[in-house]
């Protein structure tokens, strides 16, 4: 793997200034995150040779826990991908949406510390979303057993508890670019060229439950970059300008995904089949979109792609209005009242769109 400190100058320092809110500590998340609970922090294997960072919301975790009960509880899961373009963000942004899921669906709630660019290259972000995926559901995967290790090794040190995971119960959420990995673990990718092979979709045909996918303003089709993105008539009538964010990212973006694969379904799953098993049966579907948002306009062909290929009773929209791309991901204190009440709903929303598919 190539270096972020191999890039040009002018590249790292670009990286270094959008990664900036990585380098706030995890204690910072009592700030952002009061009501809890706060994640544990731990590595699985891969596939590779590295380690994949998950921060992990345990619902009823605490050291202030005095039960003696190690009898193990069930919990569903929920794996959550934070956004960026694939070359930045962080799980810190996450806590407070993956801390009210564990909180009000009793869920262990999994955001998992993708691979970035530029020092990874595409698919870099998908195999490791895939392999978290695999830790949860396939006992024959690496991970499997550290997941479930790590968890209660902790656990037992701090609270004299253990728990279980609940598979039969899961759901993936995501944001921007996470809503990309979200919307690929469940596709089955049928690929046109025999040497690049198929890529099936991890959860078995037979899975009982539906399979909830949260897609908060996803990015489904990369061929186009930030830059190239038209934008709303609502941003332009307000002379809303994020030109200087979208110049960054278009600059950063190929570094992770160049451009001659950024058609390829697994980096565009918007362009990826539908109909005929090209989406497992069992998913289903709520797509959150903000209304000044420069990626609004290929999530609206895909919603009707998926009308088209039959699947539109797997789909829920929510267009929310006078809101830009990952206001979600704002601190309360950066947002007006509206703009708080707008994120609450959609987070609301989000948890029951859970819970129906989890009765």
């Amino acid at each position: 793997m190539s270096s972020i400190f191999n890039q040009p100058f002018g590249l790292t320092w670009r990286k270094a200034l959008l990664s900036a809110p990585r380098l706030v500590p995890d204690a910072a998340l009592y700030l952002i995150n009061p009501d809890g609970p706060h994640p544990i922090v731990i590595k699985i294997p891969s596939r590779g040779t590295h380690l994949i960072p998950l921060y992990v919301f345990i619902p009823g975790a605490s050291k202030l826990d005095t039960s003696t009960s190690i009898e193990p509880t069930r919990h569903p899961v929920l794996l959550d991908f934070h956004g960026g373009g694939f070359i930045f963000g962080s799980c810190q942004e996450q806590a407070p949406w993956c801390a009210k899921i564990a909180r009000e669906l009793n869920a262990v709630s999994i955001s998992v510390d993708y691979r970035l660019g530029p020092a990874a290259k595409f698919p870099a972000a998908n195999e490791d979303s895939e392999d978290v995926l695999n830790a949860v559901l396939d006992p024959t995967k690496p991970g499997y057993q550290e997941l479930r290790y790590l968890i209660n090794e902790y656990l037992l040190r701090t609270s004299k508890r253990r728990i279980e995971l609940d598979v039969t119960k899961f759901a993936a959420s995501g944001f921007s670019s996470g809503g990309n990995l979200a919307l690929n673990l469940g596709l089955n990718v049928r690929s046109s060229r025999v040497e690049e092979g198929d890529l099936p979709c991890l959860f078995p045909p037979s899975y009982a439950r539906d399979i909830p996918l949260l897609l908060f303003f996803p990015s489904l089709d990369c061929r186009q970059l930030p830059s190239e993105r038209p934008r709303p008539p609502i941003m332009e009538q307000q002379k809303a300008s994020f030109s200087i964010s979208l110049e960054l990212e278009s600059t950063l973006m190929p570094t992770y995904l160049p451009r001659d694969q950024a058609g390829h379904p697994r980096a565009s799953p918007g362009l990826a089949k539908i109909r005929d098993g090209g989406l497992h049966d069992r998913v289903k579907m709520l797509l959150i979109l903000p209304e000044m948002d420069t990626l609004a306009e290929q999530s609206h062909i895909w919603v009707s792609k998926v009308a088209e290929e039959g699947r539109a009773s797997d789909l829920t929209v929510e267009e929310v209005k006078g809101v830009v791309h990952g206001w979600t991901q704002f601190p309360d204190s950066w947002l007006t009242e509206e703009h708080q009440k707008l994120k609450l709903d959609m987070f609301n929303k989000a948890r029951d769109f859970i819970a129906q598919a989890w009765k």
